[in-house]
Parts: structure tokens; sequence; C-alpha cells
């Protein structure tokens, strides 16, 4: 009996949601630009940002003042030159939501250099 137990616990635990999937809330989420699944492009800093947010690399509102939020993501977009801005809006449209969570805003960050 106990053989089965610990078998039902390791398939249950297999089978749910891991790091890859949370906050995952959308076709464009699985793939980005790349697998052809966004259905709305990312053409402006709030679509960037929404995004973002969408994949769970960046919270909608942060609880600290400091907290890289869709407030500020849209800000620092926003402030860029219009060829930065392009870069940005360009990697953050072709990145997967893995991408995204994992690289610490690495493509908010083209736009600093």
């Amino acid at each position: 009996m106990a053989r089965w137990t610990c078998l039902f616990i390791l398939a249950v635990t297999a089978c749910s949601a891991g790091d890859d999937t949370t906050g995952t809330r959308n076709l464009c989420a699985e793939g980005g630009a790349l697998n052809g699944t966004c259905e709305n492009p990312v053409d402006n800093a709030r679509d960037a940002c929404w995004r973002m947010v969408d994949c769970g690399a960046i919270l909608v509102h942060g609880n600290n003042v400091g907290d890289f939020d869709w407030d500020r993501c849209v800000d620092r977009i926003e402030g860029m030159a219009d060829i930065e801005q392009q870069i940005v809006l360009a990697c953050i449209g072709a990145s997967t939501c893995d991408q995204l969570k994992a690289d610490d805003h690495r493509c908010v960050r083209l736009g600093d250099d």
C-alpha cells in the first residue's frame, strides 16, 4: 500500500505546474513571436510591459517604492530614444516567458546601452 501511495504522490508532483508555467496567462506567453503564437504584437511600451506582466517577469503594482513594476516599466521604455525603444520592444516581443523571467529585465536594459 505504501508503494502505491509513493507512486501516486510522485505522479501528482510531476504533473503539477512548475516554474515554467507560473504566471503565464495567454498564448503569447508560451513562446513569444518566435513561435508565431502572439496574437497581439508588441507595438509600444504598454504592450511590452503587459507582456512582461503576463509572463510573470514583473508585477502589475510593486509593494515597495523601488520595485520594477508595470508603471516603472512603461516610464522607463517611454523615456528612451526611438531607436532604443524599437530594440527593447523587439526583444520583449521575440522573447519567451522563460527568457523574460530569467534574464533580470535584459531586454529593458538594452535601451540603457
